[in-house]
């Protein structure tokens, strides 16, 4: 199974492999552009916080949460027929097995996370990562964490992850920000001895 999990991010979204049958199309109900395209959606912000002003949603959400036949979720609402609750439970068995010895159980800081780990756990061989820049001066710099880790955990098993070139800080070395005693050198490869 190849999963295409498709973020927001214009540097990469169109060479996502939209209308390719050898992918599944996982992406946001949000996504404007695209939502129509994916064979499953991930909403997994808490409905309550959702259902606020400040959430900035469309008047017409819930509605068109409604239509898609598979949107993961929380957990299953009678008024979205296509959610379903996200397996967290059987997730920290075949995903995150042996975490309870860390403050943390499981890996997960953003949707596209939530996606991974599920990906994994259905026996993806390939996971592709589009329209996710996680960059570092952005709300996304949090993220880049969880996503690298799961992505670490996916290629440990075997998986094909391919991230497409673009803007990304998704495993790629970063030579700024490294400090060395009171200095702060700018290293175009890795820093220390080869």
């Amino acid at each position: 199974m190849k999963v295409a999990i498709v973020g927001l991010s214009s540097s990469t979204h169109s060479q996502a492999p939209f209308g390719d049958s050898e992918w599944e199309m996982w992406g946001l109900p949000w996504d404007i552009e695209s939502r129509y395209m994916f064979d499953r959606h991930f909403e997994m912000h808490d409905r309550n916080l959702l259902e606020l002003p400040e959430a900035l949603r469309a008047t017409d959400y819930w509605t068109e949460l409604a239509r898609f036949p598979t949107v993961y979720m929380q957990q299953h609402y009678a008024d979205i027929p296509g959610s379903i609750e996200y397996p967290l439970d059987a997730l920290k068995e075949t995903v995150f097995k042996g975490f309870s010895r860390w403050d943390q159980d499981d890996w997960y800081n953003s949707s596209p996370a939530y996606m991974i780990a599920l990906a994994i756990h259905e026996g993806a061989t390939t996971i592709g990562l589009w329209g996710i820049d996680v960059l570092d001066d952005s709300e996304f710099a949090y993220e880049s964490p969880c996503l690298e880790y799961l992505i670490g955990i996916a290629r440990g098993r075997g998986i094909e992850v391919i991230i497409p070139e673009g803007p990304t800080h998704l495993n790629k070395f970063r030579g700024t920000g490294i400090k060395l005693g009171t200095l702060e050198p700018v290293y175009n490869k890795r820093y220390g001895y080869v």
